[in-house]
């Protein structure tokens, strides 16, 4: 999950990218950024609960 982690800052990092290029138009970006975000929350959650539960 931690590498999950990793990949949603580097997949914002793109899609920031590809919206400073124009290649995709803010609409896209801001819907691709809310759905990254949204994985991330629930990566986060998740790798919580399991050390959570670990203990």
């Amino acid at each position: 999950m931690h590498i999950a982690l990793k990949e949603t800052a580097e997949t914002e990092y793109w899609i920031k990218l590809l919206c400073m290029s124009e290649y995709i138009d803010d609409i896209m970006s801001n819907s691709l950024l809310d759905d990254c975000l949204e994985i991330k929350r629930i990566l986060i959650a998740s790798i919580n609960t399991a050390k959570e539960n670990n203990k």
